[in-house]
C-alpha cells in the first residue's frame, strides 16, 4: 500500500464513502420517501397480487423470463470483464507502459497499476455477486407465482403467498439494482488508472449522477405522477 500517494488515498477514501454512504441513505434512509426503486417495489408488489386474481398467468411467466435475462446478460458481461482485469493483472507492465502513453497520465509503479486493476476486480466481484443472487431470487418468484392455486380452487387472496412473492420480487430488483450501481461506481475506479484526479471528480459526479437517475429524472416524475394512490 506504499505504492499509493496522498491524493490516491483520498480519492480512494472519498470514493469508497460517497458509494457507501450513498447505497445507505437510498435504500434505508431518507431517500426511501420517493425514488425510483420505492415506486418500483409498489408496482412489483401490486403485480404479485394482480398475478394471484389472474386465471391465465402466461404474461406473468413472460415478465419473470423476462427480468431472469436481464440478470443473466449481466452475470456474463461481468464474467467477461473480469476476465479482461485478470488478464490485465497477467500484463501489468505492458499495461503500464500504455497507460504511461495517455494525454494526462500521471506517472505510475507496476505496483499501483495492480493495486488499481485489484480494486477493479473486486467491484466487479461484487456485481458478479448481486446479479447471480438476483438470478436466482427471479427463479424463485417464478416458482412461487407457479404454486399460486388457480381461479377455481381459492376463493379469497393468501396474502402470505402473495406477500412470499412480493418480498422475493423485490429483493431480487434490489439487487439487480446494486449490481448497476457498482458498474457506475467501477467508472471512478476506471479513469483512475490514468490520473488520482479524475477517480475523485469521478466519484463526484457519478454520486450525484446516480442520485438524479433514481431520484430526480424525468422517469422518476412519471412513475410518481399516478403513484400516489399506491401508497
Amino acid at each position: 500500500m506504499n505504492a499509493l500517494g496522498r491524493l490516491d488515498w483520498i480519492g480512494l477514501v472519498t470514493w469508497a464513502v460517497l458509494w457507501l454512504g450513498y447505497a445507505l441513505w437510498a435504500d434505508q434512509g431518507g431517500g426511501r420517501a420517493r425514488s425510483l426503486m420505492v415506486s418500483i417495489a409498489l408496482r412489483r408488489r401490486a403485480w404479485m397480487r394482480e398475478a394471484y386474481r389472474r386465471e391465465n398467468r402466461i404474461t406473468d411467466v413472460g415478465l419473470i423470463g423476462s427480468l431472469m435475462q436481464s440478470a443473466t446478460f449481466f452475470s456474463s458481461t461481468t464474467l467477461l470483464i473480469l476476465g479482461g482485469l485478470f488478464a490485465v493483472l497477467g500484463t501489468i507492465e505492458k499495461s503500464a507502459e500504455v497507460l504511461q502513453g495517455l494525454p494526462f497520465a500521471a506517472r505510475t509503479t507496476q505496483e499501483l497499476l495492480e493495486i488499481k486493476a485489484l480494486a477493479l476486480t473486486l467491484v466487479f466481484i461484487y456485481a458478479f455477486l448481486r446479479f447471480t443472487w438476483s438470478l436466482r431470487q427471479f427463479n424463485l418468484v417464478g416458482i412461487v407465482v407457479g404454486s399460486y392455486p388457480t381461479l377455481e380452487t381459492h376463493r379469497a387472496d393468501d396474502d402470505r403467498a402473495i406477500a412470499q412473492a412480493s418480498d422475493l420480487n423485490e429483493l431480487a430488483g434490489s439487487n439487480f439494482a446494486q449490481g448497476l450501481r457498482a458498474y457506475y461506481f467501477a467508472i471512478p475506479l476506471l479513469v483512475w488508472l490514468i490520473n488520482p484526479w479524475l477517480l475523485l471528480g469521478g466519484a463526484v459526479v457519478i454520486t450525484a449522477t446516480t442520485y438524479y437517475m433514481e431520484f430526480r429524472s424525468a422517469t422518476v416524475r412519471a412513475l410518481y405522477r399516478d403513484a400516489s394512490h399506491d401508497r
